[in-house]
C-alpha cells in the first residue's frame, strides 16, 4: 500500500486542487494527489495500444466539425459529445504513446490535430482521471466510443501494475490497496464523534476523505484492470459507504448530517461498478440478502 495514512498531516497543507474554507481559513484537499510512493518515475508508456479498434470519424463528420470551427452548421449534444469523445481517445493515445516526445513539459500531441483534450504526461492512472470520470457517463449511444476507451483504460492499467510490481519488487493489487484505504478509513470515521476540537476534527475528516478517495480510485482501477476480485471481498459496500461519506464533506470542511446530492455520483454511475464486479454480480444471482442489500445501496443513489 503507498500510504493509507497519507491524508493525516495534510488537512491544512492546500495540495492538489484545494478549495478554501472561509469559516476556518483552512484549505479542504477535495483532490488528493496520488501517494507519492505509487508515482511512477517515468512516464507510463503503453506498446500495445490497440489501434485497430480504434473509433473511425466518418467524411462528413470531420467535415462538420470543420464548418463548427467557424460556427456553422448546427450539431446535436451527442455529435459534440463523440467528437469530444474523439479527442480523448487521441489524446490519450498520444499520453501513452512510446513515440510521443517531451516538450516543455507536455508530451507532443498528434501532427495537425487541434485537440480539445490535453495531451498529458502520465505517472499515476490518477493523471487519467478525467477519462475515468467520463466513462460512466457515457450514453449508450455512443458506446463503441465508451468500449474503445475502457479498452485503452484496461491496457494502461495492467502496464502501470506491471511497472509497479517492478518497483516494488512484489505482486501489485489495486484490490489490495482499495481494501487497505477503505478499511483505513473506516477505522477513523468510527471515532469522529469523539473529536470535538475543531482544528483537530478538520485534519481527521481530512484524513478520512484522503483514505476513501484514493479507496475509490484504486476500486475502479481494479475493475478496469479486470483484477479477479476475491469472492467475499465487500469492495463495492465499502465503495458505496465511502462515496456516501464523502458527499457528506460540506466545501469548508465540515460533515453535513446528510450528503450534498449534488455530490453524489447518479444511480446509473454506480451501476457501471456493479456491472464490471463479478464478484458483486456472482453473489447477486444466489444470495437474496445480499440482493435486497446492493438494491437499497443502489436507492440511496440519485435517480438522475
Amino acid at each position: 500500500m503507498g500510504s493509507a495514512m497519507a491524508g493525516s498531516g495534510m488537512a491544512g497543507s492546500g495540495t492538489g486542487g484545494a478549495v478554501r474554507g472561509v469559516v476556518t481559513g483552512k484549505y479542504f484537499n477535495f483532490k488528493p494527489l496520488p501517494p507519492p510512493a505509487d508515482i511512477l518515475g517515468n512516464p507510463l508508456v503503453v506498446t500495445d495500444l490497440p489501434t485497430h479498434k480504434l473509433p473511425r470519424e466518418t467524411a462528413g463528420s470531420r467535415f462538420k466539425r470543420f464548418l463548427a470551427r467557424f460556427s456553422l452548421g448546427s450539431q446535436s449534444s451527442e455529435t459534440r459529445l463523440r467528437w469530444k469523445l474523439h479527442d480523448t481517445i487521441h489524446a490519450t493515445m498520444a499520453s501513452l504513446s512510446p513515440s510521443a516526445s517531451l516538450v516543455a513539459g507536455k508530451r507532443a500531441g498528434p501532427k495537425r490535430r487541434k485537440l480539445s483534450v490535453p495531451v498529458i504526461v502520465v505517472r499515476h492512472p490518477y493523471h487519467l482521471r478525467h477519462v475515468f470520470e467520463t466513462l460512466p457517463q457515457i450514453p449508450a449511444a455512443l458506446g463503441m466510443e465508451r468500449r474503445f476507451l475502457e479498452l485503452l483504460m484496461t491496457r494502461a492499467l495492467k502496464r502501470y501494475g506491471e511497472q509497479m510490481a517492478l518497483v516494488k519488487g512484489s505482486p501489485f493489487s489495486f484490490e489490495h490497496e482499495a481494501r487497505e484505504y477503505f478499511f483505513a478509513g473506516f477505522r477513523l470515521e468510527k471515532h469522529i464523534k469523539q473529536v470535538t476540537n475543531p482544528d483537530e476534527r478538520f485534519a481527521a475528516l481530512q484524513a478520512i476523505y484522503i483514505n476513501y478517495f484514493h479507496g475509490r480510485n484504486y476500486y475502479y482501477y481494479a475493475l478496469l484492470r479486470r483484477e479477479k476480485l476475491a469472492p467475499d471481498n465487500k469492495l463495492f459496500m465499502l465503495f458505496a459507504r465511502a462515496v456516501y461519506f464523502m458527499a457528506r464533506v460540506d466545501w469548508n470542511g465540515e460533515l453535513l448530517d446528510k450528503p450534498n446530492p449534488r455530490s453524489m455520483p447518479r444511480r446509473d454511475e454506480v451501476m457501471f461498478f456493479v456491472e464490471r464486479d463479478k464478484s458483486v454480480l456472482t453473489r447477486y444471482r444466489s444470495d437474496q440478502d445480499f440482493q435486497r442489500q446492493v438494491k437499497a445501496v443502489l436507492e440511496a443513489f440519485p435517480a438522475a
